[in-house]
């Protein structure tokens, strides 16, 4: 039993790192530089942001019943 909760483990991990890479790459695909930060990209962030916790929340709750 403890190896299956060990798997299930990896998985969430492995979920939620891929969820950070995915961010990332948004992030320096949008060009990360302050400076020229419009606020169509700032809104399109923040929507990305919103949409990768909610795409989070629902993995956790599928993964609870794993």
């Amino acid at each position: 039993s403890n190896n299956v909760m060990l798997e299930k483990t990896e998985i969430l991990v492995t979920i939620f790192a891929l969820l950070f890479l995915f961010y990332v790459v948004i992030l320096w695909g949008a060009g990360r530089k302050k400076s020229s930060q419009s606020p169509e990209i700032k809104r399109y962030l923040f929507s990305v942001r919103i949409l990768i916790i909610i795409i989070a929340i629902v993995a956790l709750i599928l993964w609870t019943f794993l």
